[in-house]
């Protein structure tokens, strides 16, 4: 099988089982599945970044996960940051270790954990699912957008020293086709208004890119192709989430201001 056809099979059996998960699945299960999938990230960010004593870092990740699934809290992220913290000052006073990596760390796990939260407040109810929905379809069309368009007439490098294959141009197609989803998506489950959908989506669609840009940046900085190797044809499981880790959290946030 090649990489275009692991690609397709990865993505479509990824997208059935989202769908299942996200539709079907009802608290605590709901939960639980959210936390796995966090858990499964968290151990992925610190083998890419390869911090020292990592079982210990997996294991208070776990421990932070559990916790997640039982009462989901942004508390619990502030432990959780404090607990990897002094796991690094233990290790840093006898084998001295690369702050750089271990904040790109902390920063990814900020991302992800606030990621889930937001989906774990907004899935009890319509207005809620339909804000995650359109917020994610968005910022998949402005992705692909943003490939295709770059593809054909990106002339200015948007970021070269972080992604050296996006363009300004991308940046904007991504834009044009990405802020229309999400605004008939919220229009669909009434989540808001058309003005407010309009200004949300545009801030959406540009946080999604800058989480992608996010990750880019932890990638390079380590020196890694890809976040890990579990999804056959995509990388890891932060490739694949990399922009909604900041898009979902921007677009929830703002959302629950209104």
């Amino acid at each position: 099988m090649n990489e275009l056809s692991k690609r397709i099979v990865t993505a479509a059996v990824l997208l059935l089982a989202v769908y299942g998960w996200y539709v079907y699945l009802a608290s605590p299960w709901f939960e639980l599945g959210l936390a796995l999938i966090g858990l499964a990230a968290s151990c992925e960010l610190v083998m890419l970044v390869k911090l020292r004593q990592s079982a210990l870092y997996m294991l208070t990740a776990l421990a932070l996960w559990i916790a997640f699934a039982l009462h989901p809290g942004i508390e619990l992220l502030l432990l959780g940051c404090f607990g990897w913290f002094v796991l690094f000052v233990i290790g840093a006073r006898t084998n001295p270790a690369s702050f750089a990596d271990f904040f790109a760390a902390i920063w990814m796990l900020g991302w992800v954990f606030v990621f889930a939260l937001a989906i774990a407040q907004t899935h009890a109810s319509t207005a809620g699912q339909g804000l995650i929905i359109g917020a994610c379809l968005a910022v998949w069309v402005s992705d692909s957008a943003a490939y295709f368009v770059g593809k054909a007439i990106g002339k200015n490098k948007l970021c070269p020293a972080i992604s050296p294959g996006k363009s300004v141009q991308g940046a904007l197609g991504g834009l044009l086709f990405g802020v229309p989803v999400a605004v008939a998506s919220w229009l669909y489950w009434d989540v808001m208004s058309v003005f407010a959908a309009i200004m949300l989506a545009m801030l959406t669609v540009v946080a999604g890119m800058f989480g992608d840009l996010s990750e880019s940046a932890v990638k390079r900085m380590v020196g890694a192709k890809d976040s890990g190797r579990i999804l056959p044809g995509h990388g890891g499981i932060l490739d694949r989430i990399d922009a909604i880790i900041m898009a979902v959290p921007v677009a929830w946030l703002l959302w629950s201001m209104q």
